[in-house]
Order: structure tokens, then sequence, then C-alpha cells
């Protein structure tokens, strides 16, 4: 009995402790770099674009297939091996070996070649942003559910300075100190307060099934809050990179290369091509007959695959001259589009490099703001300090005091949230650089 008790409390704490497993910001990014969907979708497009760059080197290759055949024929045909015709039952074998070879394409394979690496590399910074926003995602999801806890903890001493105050202004009104619109305003505060508190529950809930929505996870996961201090001593460093390493100005370079590969290779098709078929082969036929004694016999099939044995070779030149107009219109489609993607990625650029300028232009704004409303909260945390004593002593009434309370509880509200959209943007800012 004890053993199996035993066992009973070691399995359930083994449980709680995985249920209690708490996730930082980092866990939860490099959770979802391997569960987003939409991140394992892109890397099965990586993985196609790899096979078309490998198949792309391989189309320079010469070709190698080998074939065989084993028919019957009834009825009037000529015998491909006699030249003969043939009337009875017929059996034929046929072997035979072919290989080709693009000898000169017009650089078409050379350019193809290069067009899909680019189209690799395309394809890879398109992970890259994927994986950056799926980053600035999570944690604009964790940073809101930290704010939503830090909301809730204030709005639940709210509730306690609504409790505190409620019985006080009873024991008041009882003692005859007070009237019976203190004990109302109180208890009206208490109800406001208590709302509050219950909305900011449900934020958090809301804000947590966001970020279990990004991890594509169905279980709850318990969140690390990092204390305020924490954040407000937080101050990130990071070098700054070039602008031209950013994953959408790399992508912009190499889309561009993509259409100035595709202008060249419909040029190549303007000009001659030359390449070499070859092919070995043999056959049997059970027409080709010789004299045996008094009656005419197949010839066996060792003779025949040794008399009918042939090879093939042709060199074939082909000079482009006159196709409808259809390689001049390509080309000039590939230069239209090229012309389209330079402009697209010209607006790209431009509309990233202004969107950093403003990022960073939020970010000092923010730290101004953040740092006055640090100030105005202990600001407001002493006058309502004061006015709980002159409260207390009966020198302001009850509307005034819970003025300063409400006071509190906006400015302290007001900076969280100015603290955690800065410790946000400082994050975005990092990950867009």
């Amino acid at each position: 009995m004890k053993i199996t008790l035993t066992i009973i409390l070691t399995l359930f704490t083994t449980v709680w402790g995985v249920a209690q497993e708490t996730w930082n910001l980092e866990k939860c990014i490099a959770y979802a770099d391997s569960s987003n969907l939409d991140i394992q979708h892109k890397r099965i497009d990586l993985l196609i674009a790899e096979i078309h760059q490998k198949q792309a080197k391989l189309n320079v290759l010469p070709t190698l297939n080998l074939g065989g055949t084993h028919g019957y024929n009834w009825g009037q045909r000529v015998d491909p091996f006699t030249n003969q015709f043939a009337t009875d039952q017929v059996r034929t074998n046929s072997f035979y070996a072919g290989s080709s070879w693009d000898i000169f394409s017009g650089l078409k394979n050379y350019y193809l070649i290069h067009q899909n690496n680019s189209k690799y590399g395309v394809t890879e910074q398109k992970i890259e942003i994927a994986k950056r926003n799926l980053t600035i995602d999570i944690t604009a999801a964790y940073m809101q559910v930290v704010l939503n806890q830090y909301l809730i903890e204030a709005a639940e001493k709210q509730v306690e300075y609504a409790l505190k105050s409620e019985k006080l202004a009873k024991e008041r009104y009882e003692s005859g100190y007070v009237t019976h619109y203190d004990v109302l305003s109180m208890s009206s505060q208490l109800i406001m307060d208590s709302t509050a508190l219950t909305q900011a529950i449900n934020n958090k809930k809301y804000s947590s099934l966001l970020l279990m929505q990004l991890l594509n996870r169905d279980k709850e996961l318990k969140v690390e809050i990092p204390s305020i201090d924490e954040l407000t001593n937080k101050n990130p460093v990071f070098n700054k990179k070039s602008f031209l390493a950013n994953p959408e100005f790399e992508l912009a370079r190499l889309q561009t290369d993509v259409q100035e590969y595709q202008i060249k290779i419909a040029k190549a098709r303007l000009i001659p091509t030359l390449s070499i078929n070859s092919s070995i082969g043999s056959g049997y036929s059970g027409n080709s007959k010789k004299l045996v004694g008094s009656e005419y016999l197949p010839k066996p099939f060792r003779v025949q695959m040794q008399e009918n044995f042939y090879q093939s070779a042709m060199l074939t030149l082909n000079v482009p001259l006159f196709n409808h107009g259809r390689v001049r219109s390509e080309i000039k489609i590939a230069e239209a589009e090229l012309s389209q993607t330079e402009i697209e990625q010209k607006l790209l650029i431009q509309k990233l490099h202004n969107r950093l300028e403003q990022l960073e232009n939020e970010i000092q704004n923010e730290q101004l703001n953040a740092s006055a409303l640090k100030r105005a909260l202990q600001a407001s945390k002493e006058r309502f300090e004061a006015a709980t004593e002159k409260y207390n002593a009966g020198t302001i009434n009850v509307q005034n005091y819970i003025d300063l309370r409400k006071t509190v509880f906006k400015t302290q509200t007001e900076y969280y949230t100015s603290l955690i959209t800065l410790r946000f943007k400082e994050k975005m800012e990092m990950e867009m650089y």
C-alpha cells in the first residue's frame, strides 16, 4: 500500500511539474519555429526550390535510356527485321539503348542554373521574413499576456483598497462620522473595481489564447512574467547591421536577378543549338528463317541478335529563323516584368526604410512617455497616501478620495502599457535590422 501510494505521489508530482513548466519569450519563439504551420509550408517550398536547383544542373548532362520489347503479330505486316510480308503469327523482340546530349543550347541551361539558384535564395529570404514576422507576432502576444498580468495585479490591489475602504466607511457610518453617501460611494467603487479585475482576467485569457494559436499549441502554457523592475531596468543594446543585410533588401535583389536571367533565357532561344543523338540495338523475329534439313525454321535468337545489331549517331543543328515572333514576344514580356519588379522592389525598400525611421522615432517618444508616466505614478501614489490620511481624519470628502485612487490606477495602467509598448518596439527594431 505504501509503495503504491509512493508511486502515485511521484507520478502526480511529475505531471504537476510538467504542467507548471514556465515559458519565457525565447522558448516560445524557438517552439514556434518548428510548430508554426506557415513556416512548415514555406520550408516545403524551399525543398521544391532545391529540387529545381539540382534539376537545372542535371539538364546539362546527356540522357541514357534502355528499352526492350516482346510481342506477337497476327495478320499481314512487313517484318521490320526481314522486310518481308508476314501473314502467320510472328514473335518479335527488340533491345536498344539511346542517348542524347545538348552540346550547345544557346547558354539556356547555363542561365537556367543561375536563375534557379536565385529562386532558391528568394525562397530562403521569404522564410527568414516569415520567421521574423512570426517572432514579432509572438513577442506582441507574449507582451500582451505580461501586460494583462500586470493589470490584473494592479486591479487586485484596487479591489483590496476598495474592500478596506468600504469596511472602514461602514464602521465610520455606524459611529456617526460619515453619511450613508460615503458607504454607497465606496460600495459602488468596489463594484467597478471588481468589474475591472474581471475584465483584466478575461483579457489575459484572450491574449493567452492568441499566443497558443501562434504556437499551434492546444494546451495551456504558463508564461514567465518578468517583474516591473526587470523591464524598467532593462536597457537593450544591439548593433544595427547594414540596411543591405535586411532580408527584404536581399529578397528584392534576388527577385531582380530572377527576372534578369529570364530575359537571358528568352534571348538564348534566338541562338542556334547543337545536339547529338545516338543509339544501339538489335532484335529477333520469328519470321527470319533458314533451311534446316527439309524445312524452314527460325534462326536462333543469338544468331539474329548478332545479325540485326545496329548503331547510329546523328548531329542536329537547329537554327531558329521564324517562330511566329513568340521568342521576341517572350523577351519583351520578360523585360517589362523586370521593370515591374524593379519598381516594386524600390517601393518595398522605401516603405521598409520609412518604417524603420518611424519605429526609431516611436521608440524615442515612448521612452520619454514611459519616463514621464513613471514620475507621474510616483507622484500620484504620494498624493493618494496623503489623501488617505486626510480622509481618515475627515478633512476631505469621499469623492475626492475616490478620484485620487482612480488617478493612481489610471496612471499605473498607462505606465505599464507604455513600458510594455517600449520593450515591444525595441524588440521589433532588433528583429527588423
